[in-house]
């Protein structure tokens, strides 16, 4: 029988900011949790089906987790860490602020393609809503994550101009998400940064001046 789920998304936002746990146990329950998520729907998973996938007992996993909507969560969180750190990765000794958002962008259409977290969001009504018309907390959090990650600016203008980009930027982002990369060139890395470059270095001029300006000041 079907379950309900339900997602305490600030719980998510909030795991997504621990370290993973490095207990091969936990891994092993939630590496099980993610594939059984993936191919038969949230759902229909049940905390003992879990056990049985990681191969381990039923207590075991009561022992890490209070029930399966916590398990739900820190699958969730496990994915959203993995690709934010793919994206850092990605990203590492970019000095141009446009190149870096392209790249980010060029890694987040490959993870729609492959990710768990995208097939999840994609395929379960409960994430799909997380991700669209209950997304503003996932919204939020990412455009603070941004606007931090873009540093320092003079003012409160300046702040806000930064900030607006940046939530075009996850909006866009989580649209590409949700509904895939389509028509849009993904089997070429260097015909999709062109691609990618013509779309959005427009939308980044702004930042680029607020971010040269900064740096004079």
């Amino acid at each position: 029988m079907a379950r309900p789920v339900v997602i305490d998304v600030d719980d998510v936002l909030r795991s997504v900011q621990v370290v993973s746990s490095t207990d091969d146990t936990t891994t092993r329950i939630l590496d099980a949790a993610a594939e059984l998520f993936a191919t038969r729907g949230i759902r229909r998973c049940s905390v003992e089906e879990i056990a049985e996938r990681s191969g381990v007992g039923r207590t075991t996993v009561y022992r890490r987790f209070e029930h399966r909507n916590q398990i739900v969560e820190a699958v969730l969180a496990r994915e959203c860490q993995r690709f934010f750190t793919s994206i850092m990765v990605s990203t590492t000794g970019m000095e141009r602020l446009e190149d870096q958002v392209i790249e980010a962008f060029l890694t987040g259409l490959h993870a729609a393609e492959t990710s768990i977290l995208a097939e999840l969001v994609r395929t379960q009504p409960e994430l799909l809503a997380m991700f669209t018309v209950d997304g503003a907390p996932v919204v939020d959090a990412a455009t603070s994550f941004l606007v931090a990650a873009f540093g320092p600016v003079r003012g409160e203008p300046e702040r806000r101009q930064v900030a607006a980009v940046a939530e075009l930027l996850v909006r866009l982002a989580i649209s590409l998400m949700v509904t895939g990369p389509g028509s849009f060139p993904v089997a070429d890395d260097d015909v999709s940064r062109a691609a990618l470059h013509r779309l959005l270095d427009p939308l980044l001029s702004p930042l680029v001046a607020v971010r040269g300006v900064a740096r004079i000041g």
